[in-house]
């Protein structure tokens, strides 16, 4: 018969189904890392010294049948693409991490040790499981139903934001079952101090995570929705003019083709960079939207402000200076861009006004390009 108490074996690390990545390997794999991780940490806490370093041994030749097999399939689909690299570093760095911390804590108190340990394990599971085993399975999903590599990519970046979300719920639910749990065992009040610190600052990461673009740092789609539902609330009741600017860079996979995706990265990168420097004022938000797709919402006094604002960011994302050598447009990189400006009113929506300016996208395209579209 077990004798054991609720408080001598927990589940620090509980399996829920959205860590499902959607193909059958993987997924029961990952599942037996978090049952291996449970019982490492439940070693810990119980300070059974031989079991731990069987438990560690177990882990660790575990990850590395797990790593192999894996990227034997990310390889199969996605060949030599650069995330396949990422991916393999990351599994590279995994356990000389958790070799390190098991070895470099020996001064430490017992209690920190095991915290720290089960901190970074829970952390680069749930992670690596939810942000990078899930973008790569959408992505090969989606070369399955015939999209092509790039666009395989781009589909996973869009959809990956819908679990980053779920992310900050499942790890904080993780974190505070180890600081009760493992509090309850080591009864310190220290220690769980030091936890609720920690999770107020693991919580302010993820929530910032969940709506910035992991790229570019501008903020995501996700957060465009929320920023225009409260921007359009505020101009109705002000009076204020809102302008919504939606622009795509011209011929942006002429330069991906041309110069390779780093440095197609980059120029994403540097637009970015500019945008956070010119929406400065509190009322400008830009946001990457799409691949090449971006969008500002600004809240000005008057229609002519927003437009203005428009012409303005055209010409210094032109003034960058950025190659584009096969564009149509001209032999640096430029946008178009559409853009409406309206005091609103009570029928304007985020669908309404974001038809209206996609229009003025596709008008600005069809005059030739390099230049904004503004709705009459």
């Amino acid at each position: 018969m077990d004798n054991k108490s609720p408080l001598d074996y927990f589940d620090v690390f509980p399996w829920n189904p959205s860590f499902e990545v959607g193909i059958q390997e993987i997924d029961e794999q990952h599942q037996q890392l978090v049952f291996l991780l449970n019982r490492l940490v439940n070693t810990l806490v119980n300070d059974e010294s031989i079991s731990i370093d069987a438990a560690f041994t177990e882990l660790a030749e575990y990850a590395d049948f797990h790593f192999i097999a894996e990227e034997k399939i990310w390889s199969e689909h996605l060949k030599d693409d650069e995330w396949v690299a990422s991916h393999q570093h990351n599994h590279a760095s995994f356990l000389p991490q958790v070799l390190e911390l098991k070895q470099q804590n020996s001064d430490k108190p017992y209690h920190e040790v095991i915290e720290d340990i089960a901190r970074f394990l829970i952390r680069w599971l749930a992670f690596h499981i939810i942000d990078e085993d899930k973008r790569l399975a959408i992505a090969i999903k989606a070369m399955q139903q015939g999209d092509s590599l790039d666009q395989a990519k781009q589909k996973a970046e869009l959809e990956i934001d819908d679990s980053i979300h779920l992310l900050i719920d499942i790890v904080l639910q993780m974190y505070d079952n180890l600081s009760s749990r493992t509090l309850n065992l080591m009864r310190e009040r220290k220690a769980r101090i030091q936890a609720e610190r920690e999770l107020k600052q693991i919580n302010k990461q993820l929530e910032k995570l969940s709506i910035t673009d992991q790229l570019t740092g501008l903020f995501n789609r996700r957060h465009f929705e929320t920023v225009f539902d409260s921007e359009i609330r505020r101009a109705r009741r002000d009076s204020k003019a809102l302008c919504l600017i939606l622009f795509d860079i011209d011929f942006f996979k002429k330069l991906n083709d041309r110069y390779g995706h780093s440095v197609g990265d980059q120029a994403l990168q540097k637009v970015a960079a500019l945008l956070q420097d010119t929406c400065r004022r509190p009322a400008d938000f830009a946001f990457r939207i799409g691949g090449e797709e971006f969008a500002i919402i600004s809240t000005g006094d008057t229609i002519n402000n927003g437009i203005d604002f428009a012409e303005l960011i055209r010409k210094a994302i032109a003034d960058l200076n950025i190659a584009n050598e096969d564009s149509e447009v001209e032999r640096r990189l430029t946008i178009s861009a559409g853009i409406v400006a309206t005091i609103p009113e009570q029928a304007d929506s985020l669908d309404t006004l974001l038809s209206v300016a996609d229009k003025q996208l596709y008008q600005a395209k069809a005059n030739g390009r390099n230049q904004v579209s503004v709705a009459s």
